[in-house]
């Protein structure tokens, strides 16, 4: 003979009361689940337009400059093979030359030594070569500690003075001797003697003097206030 079970009756609390039966926790529904999934597609396709709308103006807000594609030593000419076009912001515009001038600047010459990568500058170029009629170009080796600690950079106006060994300063009887104004034209060194070799524009009355002056390593140069 088969027994049937029988459901145990609800239990009775102390003061007789019958306890409320649990209700099961019900799962999410499906229309609450593709809600969900639709809210989060609509904030994925609101950001994605966002970043695509700030790419494109980033975009609209660069322009072709010229760049460097090769390294250029100072003097010479530069041509189609060493420079090549960049996209900059606007806000990197400043002294810079915009790509459709790049006829106009293939046969200038460097006025510095221009390095592969970098951007150019109009004050980096020029149309003109050194020394000009009515001007002289002299080296002259000096030791570190008669230029300023800043150093010295193409185009700076300088005055040389004579300074004899030994002292930073002229005497009085060698200050006495003229001061000649020059322009710096090209800086290199030091070199393996730790001299420092200036290449100094002056006018054609006073190359020899400083050449007889920097053949016995008694000058000192003076820098004069740079342009801004």
């Amino acid at each position: 003979m088969v027994r049937k079970t029988v459901p145990a009756p609800p239990q009775q609390a102390g003061n007789g009361v019958v306890p409320p039966a649990q209700v099961p926790k019900l799962s999410a529904q499906p229309r609450q689940r593709r809600r969900g999934w639709l809210l989060f597609g609509v904030l994925v396709v609101t950001g994605g337009g966002a970043l695509g709308y700030h790419t494109v103006n980033g975009l609209d807000a660069r322009v072709p400059v010229l760049v460097m594609a090769h390294d250029v030593s100072l003097g010479q000419q530069l041509t189609a093979r060493d420079i090549t076009t960049t996209m900059v912001g606007v806000d990197d515009l400043v002294a810079t030359v915009p790509a459709g001038e790049l006829q106009r600047v293939i046969g200038m010459r460097a006025a510095v030594d221009l390095v592969g990568g970098m951007l150019v500058q109009p004050k980096l170029l020029t149309d003109q070569l050194t020394p000009l009629s009515g001007q002289q170009l002299v080296p002259v080796a000096v030791k570190p500690s008669r230029l300023p600690a800043r150093g010295l950079r193409p185009g700076d106006s300088i005055l040389v003075v004579t300074a004899p060994d030994g002292q930073g300063m002229p005497t009085t009887k060698s200050s006495a001797m003229p001061r000649i104004e020059a322009v710096v034209d090209q800086v290199k060194g030091p070199d393996t003697d730790g001299l420092v070799v200036v290449d100094l524009i002056v006018s054609t009355t006073e190359g020899a003097e400083l050449a007889a002056r920097a053949a016995d390593g008694q000058v000192a140069m003076v820098l004069n206030p740079r342009r801004p």
